[in-house]
């Protein structure tokens, strides 16, 4: 099955998690780009090995998502929590409103991998200004899927809350 903003399958991995991602997306969290935690998976591993054999692979569970206001808010309640404080979030708005948890210019590694006889190679990191940069075409493309649904639809009113 495919996303309405996505033109390519899910991938493999993502049927580690789907059951979270689902659970996500029910409760308004509009998941667009995730990854599950993986802890020494063989580079050789059919759904997270990468890189040359005999080495070690690693992920940090991901998730980026769209929701409105009031979900944002039930969720940062969540996060801030002591039981979930350690968890690290970037929320923006199309103004540019930006609320986080990291410190300034934050660079994140989200995905590595240690083989033999190499530094340590980190091909996936997660950084604000990266962030930054990509909102403006994200939220043009909520702009689009409002214009393809009939005026006042309530499809069109769940797109144009997530978009704002």
């Amino acid at each position: 099955k495919k996303l309405p903003w996505c033109q390519d399958a899910i991938i493999d991995e993502t049927n580690f998690i789907k059951k979270q991602l689902l659970q996500l997306n029910k409760g308004g969290m509009w998941t667009i780009n995730s990854q599950p935690r993986v802890n020494g998976a063989l580079s050789t591993d059919p759904y997270f090995g990468w890189g040359p054999d005999g080495g070690f692979v690693y992920q940090k569970a991901y998730v980026e998502f769209f929701c409105n206001e009031e979900v944002l808010t039930k969720f940062l309640e969540m996060v801030d929590s002591e039981r979930w404080n350690s968890l690290g979030y970037t929320a923006v708005k199309t103004t540019g409103e930006t609320r986080t948890n990291l410190p300034a210019n934050s660079v994140t590694a989200v995905t590595w991998g240690v083989f033999p006889d190499r530094e340590v190679v980190q091909p996936t990191v997660v950084d604000s200004s990266s962030f930054m940069a990509w909102k403006d075409e994200a939220f043009a493309l909520w702009t689009e899927f409002i214009e393809i649904y009939e005026e006042g639809s309530q499809s069109q009113k769940v797109v144009k809350e997530i978009s704002e």
